[in-house]
């Protein structure tokens, strides 16, 4: 994406894992300081993503779908994450998501990726069977109780 993409994906990719965040069980005020720590981290001038992570628009037919940011884990490191993917709802189910995993993966192993990881919402059950039948493996399993 160029800097004028990502200015204007910035506050709906925002927006959209602060939802996410409060449907998986944050309070207002965590996902608001997820997303504020987010945006720190990663696009400390409000609007372009720090050296080495990666931003691609998903397109289909040559519409804008969606979104896949990717990038290692850790300055100068080794092991890549998928840090967002998003598909827009009218564009599911089509094989989009997978093809941009499997360009995520290929991207990361060329750019000397070992692993590739990445975090998904329990409630977010298509995303997970998509992870699960490219291979991705649980590695931690964070759970809560309603008291």
């Amino acid at each position: 994406m160029s800097e004028e993409d990502v200015r204007l994906w910035l506050p709906e990719s925002m927006a959209y894992y602060e939802a996410a965040r409060m449907r998986a069980g944050d309070s207002e005020a965590e996902a608001a300081d997820g997303k504020r720590a987010s945006l720190e981290r990663f696009f400390p001038d409000g609007r372009h993503l720090i050296d080495g992570q990666y931003l691609f628009t998903i397109l289909a037919d040559g519409e804008d779908v969606g979104w896949l940011w990717l990038g290692p884990w850790s300055e100068g490191g080794d092991q890549w994450w998928v840090w967002d993917i998003h598909v827009r709802v009218p564009h599911r189910r089509r094989g989009l998501g997978r093809a941009a995993m499997e360009y995520a993966a290929a991207f990361a192993k060329e750019h000397g990726a070992p692993t590739l990881g990445l975090n998904v919402f329990a409630f977010n059950v298509p995303a997970i069977e998509l992870y699960e039948a490219l291979g991705f493996e649980a590695a931690s399993l964070h759970m809560t109780k309603a008291l």
